[in-house]
């Protein structure tokens, strides 16, 4: 396996949160992606004049769904297509996934990692099994306090991955990481030892390592 060359802490974290902003660049070709084969294979089926709209907090709090809605003048091109036929639409520098797909909750959501699986954050899971769990682990980014409220409930947000192999998708918590990295004796023994295994940002910079299926070794 191809091992990184020594980096700081500080420059790790650099490295991390470029990778998360430009990864995705020219990675996936303009267009929309009619099925999952589409999106691995990396070929786009229809070149729809559509656009990407960033929703607003309080249009997400109203109605739900997730952060990106993608939107087209064209009559032609329905509204049913794009919100339910469509897999996902790459603008040519990033890819968005259609979380109706695989029941995160209606719209679109940025994929922030590609490689192995694809890792985006998306609202809470309509599969009512996997909801209670993601309830419980709500706890770990500080997104549940008090009262559920439905506003409150429409703004939460999970990390996924969704594994190119077998199309499943799964919610990232600590333990379940631990068992990606399980054939990686280093980057699970690197992992096992940071401080805050249960926060976002180091789940994250884990899952863009896995996906560059490299190590690094921290000093």
């Amino acid at each position: 396996m191809m091992r990184c060359s020594k980096l700081s802490l500080s420059i790790i974290v650099i490295v991390t949160t470029a990778f998360v902003a430009f990864g995705q660049q020219h990675t996936y070709p303009k267009g929309a992606y009619m099925s999952f084969e589409e999106i691995v294979d990396k070929t786009p089926s229809q070149q729809y004049a559509l656009e990407v709209e960033k929703r607003t907090k309080g249009d997400i709090k109203m109605v739900g769904g997730n952060d990106y809605k993608i939107i087209s003048a064209d009559k032609a091109i329905k509204t049913k297509i794009i919100k339910k036929e469509m897999w996902a639409y790459s603008d040519g520098d990033t890819l968005y996934l259609n979380c109706f797909q695989y029941k995160v909750q209606p719209w679109y959501a940025k994929v922030i990692s590609d490689g192995d699986y694809l890792v985006f954050r998306g609202g809470l899971s309509q599969h009512m099994d996997e909801q209670k769990k993601q309830m419980e682990i709500g706890f770990y980014f500080g997104a549940i306090g008090g009262a559920m409220a439905g506003a409150k409930m429409a703004m939460l947000r999970f990390l996924y991955v969704v594994e190119k192999e077998t199309n499943e998708i799964f919610t990232v918590t600590p333990e379940f990481l631990e068992e990606l990295l399980g054939n990686n004796a280093e980057l699970l023994s690197r992992f096992n030892q940071e401080s805050n295994k249960e926060s976002e940002e180091i789940l994250l910079k884990y899952l863009v390592l896995l996906n560059e299926k490299c190590w690094i070794n921290i000093e």
